[in-house]
C-alpha cells in the first residue's frame, strides 16, 4: 500500500488507499540422502571404531548438504540457477526472475528498477561499506515506487582472513581506522552491525575451494529478510533392523541411510546488498 496519509478538506471524502499485488516465488522440496554399507567381514574382523565414524560421517552428512546449500545461495548471488553437488539444477533467483544481485530489479507497480550491487565491485572496508549503506537510504522501494527506510544490521563474510581482519578492525577500532589522529571517532565502534562468517561460501557445487569467492561480502537487513526454509524432515538416521530387511541376503552387508527434506527460496532482494571484491 502506498505510505502517506493525504489532506482531506472539510465534508470531502477520504483518499482511497492505492494498493499492489506484490511478490511470489515458488519452492521446492527436494530429498537429499546418502547411505553406507557395514560388510561382513568388518563385523567377523573387530572394526567396531571405524563402523562407528562411518555412522558418524553418515549423521552429520544431511546437515552439511544444508549447511552447503544455504551457503551456496550466497555464493551464487549474481546467477538465477546452477548445478549442486548431485546433479540437481537449483533455481536461485527471486521473484522478477533476475539474480539475487542485479542493478535491474523492477517493481510490480512501477516502472523504476534498482540495484543491490555495490558499485564497483570494491573488497571491504570502511568506504564500501558506507556505499553499501547509502543503497539502504536511497535505493531501497516498495512496489509503488515510494522509497522506505530500512537500515542494515548484519556483515557477511567469507572466511577469508583478511576480510574478516578487516571487519573486526572497523567494528572495534576505538578511532577512525582512516585516520591518524588518536581522538577521531569511529563511527562504527558503538555499532549493531552483528558479523556473520560463512566458510562455505568461497566454495563450488562440491564443497571445495573456490578462490574466485574469496572476497565476497554481504551487508543484510536480518529484520527485514525474505530469505524463507522450510524444512519437511528433518535429518535422521535410518539403521538396519528385523522389520525392515536389515541384511542382503547375498552379501550379508548391513545398510544404514540418512536422509533429510526441505526447501528455500529467497522472496526479494531489497534486504541485502553485495560485491565480490573484485574491484571490477
Amino acid at each position: 500500500m502506498d505510505l502517506y496519509a493525504k489532506y482531506r478538506a472539510e465534508w470531502n471524502q477520504s483518499t482511497t488507499a492505492l494498493t499492489q499485488y506484490g511478490y511470489e516465488k515458488d519452492a521446492t522440496i527436494e530429498y537429499f540422502t546418502k547411505e553406507i554399507e557395514i560388510t561382513k567381514k568388518m563385523r567377523d574382523t573387530g572394526k567396531d571404531n571405524i563402523v562407528r565414524k562411518l555412522i558418524d560421517l553418515l549423521t552429520d552428512a544431511p546437515f552439511r548438504k544444508l549447511e552447503l546449500d544455504l551457503a551456496h545461495r550466497f555464493s551464487n548471488a549474481w546467477s538465477t540457477s546452477y548445478t549442486d553437488n548431485g546433479g540437481l539444477s537449483v533455481d536461485v533467483s527471486v521473484w522478477d526472475g533476475l539474480a539475487l544481485i542485479s542493478s535491474v530489479h523492477t517493481l510490480t507497480g512501477s516502472a523504476t528498477t534498482y540495484s543491490n550491487q555495490i558499485t564497483a565491485n570494491p573488497q571491504f572496508s570502511k568506504g564500501s561499506l558506507e556505499l553499501a549503506e547509502r543503497l539502504f537510504a536511497e535505493e531501497t522501494y516498495n512496489n509503488l515506487g515510494e522509497r522506505v527506510a530500512m537500515m542494515p544490521n548484519t556483515i557477511i563474510t567469507t572466511n577469508d582472513p583478511v576480510t574478516i581482519n578487516q571487519v573486526k578492525e572497523l567494528l572495534n577500532a576505538t578511532a577512525d581506522i582512516n585516520s591518524s589522529n588518536a581522538w577521531t571517532f569511529n563511527v562504527y565502534g558503538w555499532t549493531w552491525y552483528n558479523h556473520i562468517i560463512v566458510p562455505l561460501m568461497s566454495t563450488d557445487a562440491n564443497g571445495w575451494l573456490d578462490t574466485t569467492k574469496r572476497k565476497y561480502w554481504f551487508v543484510a537487513s536480518s529484520n527485514d529478510s525474505d530469505f524463507q526454509l522450510c524444512v519437511l524432515n528433518d535429518a535422521y538416521l535410518k539403521t538396519p533392523s528385523v522389520w525392515n530387511s536389515w541384511e542382503d541376503f547375498s552379501s550379508e552387508n548391513w545398510t544404514y541411510l540418512s536422509w533429510i527434506s526441505y526447501a528455500m527460496a529467497i522472496l526479494t532482494w531489497r534486504w541485502i546488498k553485495w560485491s565480490d571484491g573484485t574491484g571490477s
